[in-house]
């Protein structure tokens, strides 16, 4: 019996440690229509632009797509929130969001921002 509860916690733990997130998967933007409009701006809503971020204090006022062309336009918001995303100061969302908002983006939402981005980000 011993032997049996032994073995059972060491398969536990061992499928625990092979867990992972890893990167979100590219997915076919060739099927995909996105821009700010329909799909982008209520993620950036929810994740960037609010009270004492992308609104007010941080660089750049997210609250509409002129206010982000720069960053699109220089790369930064591709480079902040896709590449080093898990940079707990300088990826996008940060470490350090209120409790209200998402602490990190979903794969799904990566993803259409990738796409967004690799179609040189239309508005409409």
């Amino acid at each position: 019996m011993l032997r049996i509860i032994s073995l059972s916690v060491l398969l536990f733990l061992i499928a625990c440690t092979n867990d992972s997130l890893g990167e979100p998967e590219k997915g076919d933007c060739d099927n995909l229509s996105v821009t700010y409009v329909d799909l982008i701006k209520p993620i950036i809503d929810e994740s960037c632009a609010y009270s004492n971020c992308h609104l007010d204090t941080a660089p750049g006022n997210f609250i509409t797509y002129s206010g982000m062309l720069p960053f699109l336009e220089n790369g930064s918001l591709r480079n902040r929130v896709l590449n080093i995303k898990d940079d707990p100061t300088l990826g996008m969302p940060p470490a350090f969001v209120p409790s209200d908002k998402p602490a990190a983006l979903t794969d799904e939402q990566l993803n259409l921002i990738r796409c967004w981005l690799d179609n040189n980000f239309p508005e409409e």
